[in-house]
C-alpha cells in the first residue's frame, strides 16, 4: 500500500473507532436533539457527512478510474493549490479562546433537512466508511494526484483526487468532533 493512502485509511479507521464510540454514547433522546440552537445535532452532523459523502465518493472513484490507464505510480502524491488549502483545513476546528478557526459556512445542498431515523442514518454512515475504504484500497498503485475533480461544495474549482480522499477522511473527524461535543464538556 502506498504510505500516503495508507494514511487515508488510517485517518479512516480512527473515524470509524470514534464513530463507535460516539453512536454508543449517544442516548436516542439527544440523538437529533440540539444542545445549542446555533450548533447542528450529532444526527444533523452525521447526516451532513452522509450528504457530503453522496456527493464526494462517486467523483473521487470517477477521478480515480480516469488515470487507471497511465499504470502503476509509485512516488509521492502531490496536491494542487486548491486541494492541499483543503485537505489542511479539512480537520477539527481548533478553539483559541473560544473562537473557533477555519470555519466554513455549508453550502445550502449539503445541510440536512428532514432527518431519517437513527438507524438508516447510522446504516449509511457506516456504509460510506466501507465505500471510502474499498475505493481508497483500490485506487493503491494509481497517480491520484493527476486526477483532478470537480469540486460539488464549490462549482467551478477543482482540486486532485489525492486531496479529495484527504479532505473526506480529515472532514469526517471535523464533524465527528463536533458531535461529541454537542453533548460532552
Amino acid at each position: 500500500m502506498h504510505p500516503q493512502l495508507a494514511e487515508i485509511l488510517d485517518i479512516l479507521s480512527t473515524g470509524r473507532a470514534r464513530w463507535a464510540l460516539l453512536a454508543a454514547s449517544t442516548p436516542d433522546d439527544r440523538w437529533a436533539a440540539r444542545n445549542r440552537p446555533a450548533e447542528w445535532s450529532v444526527a444533523e452532523n452525521i447526516a451532513h457527512l452522509n450528504l457530503s459523502a453522496r456527493a464526494m465518493h462517486p467523483l473521487l472513484v470517477a477521478a480515480a478510474e480516469s488515470v487507471r490507464t497511465r499504470g502503476p505510480y509509485h512516488g509521492r502524491l502531490r496536491r494542487t493549490v486548491l486541494g492541499a488549502i483543503l485537505s489542511a483545513t479539512m480537520g477539527p476546528v481548533p478553539r483559541i479562546g473560544g473562537f473557533r478557526l477555519a470555519r466554513f459556512r455549508t453550502p445550502p445542498p449539503f445541510v440536512p433537512g428532514a432527518l431519517d431515523p437513527r438507524a438508516t442514518i447510522s446504516a449509511e454512515f457506516e456504509r460510506h466508511f466501507d465505500a471510502h475504504e474499498k475505493a481508497v484500497r483500490d485506487a493503491d498503485g494509481l497517480p491520484l494526484h493527476l486526477a483532478m475533480m470537480d469540486s460539488p461544495f464549490a462549482p467551478g474549482k477543482f482540486y486532485d483526487a489525492y486531496s479529495g480522499w484527504l479532505v473526506v477522511a480529515r472532514h469526517i473527524h471535523r464533524h465527528l468532533v463536533q458531535a461529541e461535543r454537542v453533548w460532552g464538556p
